[in-house]
Order: C-alpha cells, then structure tokens, then sequence
C-alpha cells in the first residue's frame, strides 16, 4: 500500500514537472514569435519611411522643374498624381502584409491555448 502511494505520488510529480517544462517551450515559442512580428512591423515602418522620403524628394525635385519649365506643368501634375497613387498602393499592400502577419500570429495564439488546454485536462484525466 505504501509503495502504491509512493508510486503514485513519484507519477504525479513527473506528470507536473512533464506540464511546467511543456508551458516553459509554449511561453518561449511565444516570446520569439513575438520579437520577430515586432522586428517585421519596425521593418514594414522603416520601408515606409524610406519610401515617402523618396516621394518627398522626387517631388520637391519635380517643382524645381515646374519652376524652370512651367508649360511641362500637366505633365509633371501627372507624374504627381501617378507617384501618389503607387504611394498609396504600396501603403495599401504593406497593411494587407500586416493583417496577413496578424491573422497567423493570432491563429499561432488560439493553437497554443487549444493545446494548453488538452495538455491539462489529459493530465486532470490521467490523475
């Protein structure tokens, strides 16, 4: 009897330190996935930035041309106007490229709480 309860006892003990290492790897898994949609999103902004100091620059160059050729006005209206909308396409397609990271970033969340989940209640059934 005694040695049932010791075994019983050393089962228990091995199924909890079994759960804490479990949760130790989820926890870590989390915090890398984490870091890398941070360093994704710095990299998206950085892009970003990049991409309207280019703008800004091409644009304050084209009114420099506007300045010394002013019937080229349309023309460069146009190229304005075209520049803006690849900005805005550009803008458009990176926030999609979030949403995307978010969506998988989430559904990696919902997997590991469904996995939590079942690791506990087998170990409750197990015990």
């Amino acid at each position: 009897m005694i040695i049932m309860i010791i075994m019983i006892m050393i089962m228990i003990m091995i199924m909890i330190i079994i759960i804490i290492i479990i949760i130790i790897i989820i926890i870590i898994i989390i915090i890398i996935i984490i870091i890398i949609i941070i360093v994704i999103i710095i990299i998206v902004i950085i892009i970003i930035i990049i991409i309207i100091i280019i703008i800004i620059v091409i644009a304050i160059l084209l009114l420099l041309l506007l300045l010394l050729f002013f019937h080229l006005f349309l023309l460069l209206l146009l190229i304005i106007i075209i520049m803006i909308m690849i900005l805005l396409l550009l803008l458009l397609l990176l926030l999609l490229l979030l949403i995307i990271i978010m969506f998988f970033f989430f559904l990696f969340i919902m997997i590991i709480i469904v996995v939590i989940i079942v690791v506990v209640f087998v170990v409750v059934v197990c015990l």
